[in-house]
């Protein structure tokens, strides 16, 4: 029964994989709210006016470029739930199309020493999603 369960599990990560993988993580930034990252690089988002604001659509692969980034290491792990210390600054981000985040709503995120961005809710500052490069 094992077996079967696993065959499936496998079956289904070979069907799903390729699908999910081919569609590009999306995220909307506004340009003007970037307090501590660097403005998205010219030709690389698509500006798209939402509710009377104007954000740049952009790759994910866009934020390790943009979002505000720390260099040393605070010696704290952290990982989907923890919570980011008020301190820390980061930059708005609205998500369109990433995986385990509600699209269309706002998070903050930062690139953290080892180079993934660290996605959070601002109420709450609990980690939302961490990514990688590779998406």
């Amino acid at each position: 029964m094992r077996r079967v369960a696993i065959t499936a599990t496998l079956l289904s990560f070979a069907l799903v994989g390729p699908a999910a993988a081919q569609a590009p993580l999306v995220v909307n930034v506004t340009p003007s709210a970037a307090p501590v990252g660097t403005p998205v690089p010219p030709g690389v988002g698509v500006p798209v006016v939402i509710n009377g604001v104007t954000y740049d659509r952009v790759p994910v692969r866009v934020l390790f470029v943009t979002g505000p980034r720390y260099r040393e290491p605070s010696g704290v792990r952290i990982g989907r739930g923890s919570v980011i210390p008020e301190w820390l600054v980061a930059d708005p981000v609205r998500n369109v199309s990433i995986r385990r985040l509600q699209p269309g709503n706002f998070y903050r995120y930062f690139v953290s020493p080892d180079n993934k961005a660290v996605i959070f809710e601002p109420g709450t500052r609990r980690v939302a999603r961490i990514v990688s490069r590779a998406g």
